[in-house]
């Protein structure tokens, strides 16, 4: 640790010289920062599609984008928006070679019930938006570098508590108080940072970005279909190419074989030799997305597909590297799991924009077995999701008021399949309990309890929600930039049996039944929770929440949400009943 800060003041000190002259748009900007919801802002307010909905992006795609709107027909708040958002890109452009911040920023958490279904993040705040990913740490360090007019680097050193506290007697939530602060430094210290550090290089029209960060793909506010907002970092290698109508993302994200966690008689989460543990097999999404902006800009369309690749014995076909490869036609079930996905956006007045999203994980074709046919042969369940959603845009006085409205639902087994242990083995198509399957559901590993012990965090790569799922949010925000934010929202979600860890099977066969979303009982194994089958209800969540902010001077900001949360038959058991939950947070930030 001691060597890492002297290097980085070193660094400081060689690298300090001024680079005004030679302009250097590669920064990569994060799905979270406010320049990205100025510009969608601005493009609504202009009556135009969506801008891309892939980040992260570099400052060359962002000033490609500003450069779409001639600032000549722009009034009020559009106008504000566009010198806001060119003022920051030059700015940044014109940085010094090496540029370092901190920020300080601890948050204090109460909420009034501290039962066991609230005892996970999956419960806090989550109707608002806010996710694990969303917490900050107490305290970040930052380095940038801009090397000539082509190449950037980011270096977040940062500290912050780990997800799963330890010991796991304790989780997040069994105690009416709590913070981000590490308060047992060697046990719940998050020894996994940093979360976002990468190198890039690029140019007017395409960028590279290989090292850590945080993605999202799609206009979704309560999740995306591929690639959701709610993963705190990814392990990834990522170009893309732009230009005014069209752009190309090829993306590669590395992740820890399941073989290494999944044992005998079900799912281990916590790997036994702590950092010194071997681990085996190669783990990947690798993806390829294209957009394109049609109809005088008010149309766009992005089409997306992806597979998730795994080797036990570190083997890897380089076809599925192949940026212009068509993954679902590689036909090696035995390694691979191919998804596709469809996005639409259209503004058809300034104001109003109207988008919708398709995923198709296993859809049935003409001449397969239909599933839930009486008769008919075994089949492989549907797994698709749909969403439709709305957003209003308008000035309203100095600020913006914005408006949204969204629904989603996701059949029971999108994200899951059999995977390969059961085809060498000669067991056919039906998963049990252990063996792990090629799901598009993906570890964080975290080492807790002074870095002895692993422990794999799985989630759904795509919509957080996952399958058997239907959601719908209404949301409004109002915000002045750099002054205040407020906004408040209504989730209500009706969540089936099924979750990540369910094993997939194929239906119409006996006593394996076509069901659909939402589920009310769980008729396969769980690779969790060896009594799912007791699951007999479908849970219901209501969350109504109020947020707020105000940016003060000198780099310092204050900022809360409040959120009153209803469960109904929490962990899908009619006999839990419904539980209630006040949860309120209050945050402080100073920034240099």
């Amino acid at each position: 640790m001691r060597r890492f800060i002297a290097f980085l003041l070193i660094a400081a000190s060689l690298l300090s010289v001024s680079a005004a002259d030679r302009s250097n748009y590669e920064k990569i900007y994060p799905i979270y920062d406010e320049i990205v919801e100025d510009m969608k802002d601005l493009y609504i307010l202009s009556g135009l599609s969506l801008p891309s909905t892939a980040g992260p992006y570099s400052g060359s795609e962002l000033k490609m984008a500003l450069e779409r709107i001639d600032p000549a027909l722009l009034e009020g708040t559009a106008a504000l928006l566009y010198s806001r958002i060119e003022n920051k890109l030059d700015a940044d452009a014109a940085s010094a070679v090496f540029t370092g911040g901190i920020t300080v920023s601890p948050e204090i958490y109460l909420h009034s019930n501290t039962s066991e279904a609230f005892q996970t993040w999956d419960n806090w705040l989550m109707g608002g938006g806010k996710s694990w990913a969303d917490n900050k740490t107490p305290l970040s360090l930052v380095a940038e570098q801009h090397v000539g007019s082509s190449f950037y680097g980011f270096f977040d050193f940062s500290i912050g508590t780990t997800k799963t506290k330890y010991p796991l007697t304790s989780p997040f939530g069994s105690t009416v108080f709590d913070t981000n602060i590490p308060i047992d430094i060697m046990k719940n210290l998050d020894f996994n940072f940093p979360y976002r550090a990468f190198v890039a290089a690029g140019g007017k029209n395409w960028s590279l970005q290989v090292g850590r960060e945080r993605y999202s793909w799609g206009p979704g506010q309560t999740g995306n279909f591929i690639l959701g907002d709610h993963i705190k970092y990814h392990n990834s290698a990522r170009i893309t190419a732009f230009d005014d109508n069209f752009k190309y993302t090829f993306l590669v994200l590395s992740f820890i074989h399941p073989q290494n966690y999944y044992l005998e008689g079900g799912l281990n989460q916590l790997g036994d030799g702590g950092q010194s543990a071997y681990l085996n097999g190669i783990s990947a999404f690798i993806a390829h997305r294209l957009e394109w902006r049609f109809f005088q800009d008010r149309f766009g369309f992005a089409l997306t597909e992806g597979v998730m690749y795994m080797s036990k014995d570190n083997r890897i076909d380089l076809i599925a590297l192949s940026p212009a490869h068509l993954f679902h036609n590689s036909y090696t079930r035995s390694l691979t799991n191919s998804i596709l996905g469809f996005e639409f956006d259209y503004t058809p007045m300034k104001g109003l924009n109207l988008y919708a999203q398709l995923v198709v994980d296993e859809m049935l074709l003409p001449g397969e077995p239909v599933p839930g046919k009486e008769g008919d042969r075994p089949a492989e369940p549907t797994a698709m999701g749909y969403m439709l959603g709305a957003t209003y845009v308008m000035g309203l006085g100095d600020g913006i008021l914005t408006l949204n409205l969204e629904g989603a639902y996701t059949d029971p087994y999108l994200y899951l399949r059999d995977g390969n242990q059961q085809v060498e083995a000669g067991n056919g198509r039906e998963q049990k309990q252990g063996d792990w399957g090629i799901n598009f559901v993906v570890p964080t590993r975290e080492m807790i309890g002074n870095g002895g012990t692993q422990f794999f965090d799985e989630q759904f790569l795509g919509y957080r929600y996952g399958g058997d799922a239907i959601v719908a949010q209404l949301s409004a925000s109002y915000r002045m930039p750099d002054k205040f934010f407020a906004g408040g929202s209504f989730f209500y979600m009706a969540h089936g049996t099924h979750d990540q860890w369910t094993t997939w099977t194929q239906v119409n066969k006996e006593g394996v039944e076509n069901v659909t979303t939402p589920t009310d009982h769980h008729q396969t194994a769980n690779n969790k929770d060896p009594n799912a089958s007791e699951r007999d209800a479908v849970k219901h969540v209501i969350d109504v929440g109020l947020n707020g902010g105000l940016y003060l001077p000198y780099g310092f900001s204050v900022y809360t949400d409040v959120h009153f949360l209803t469960v109904i038959n929490p962990g899908n058991i009619k006999a839990n009943g419904t539980q209630f939950d006040v949860q309120w947070s209050l945050g402080f930030a100073w920034s240099m």
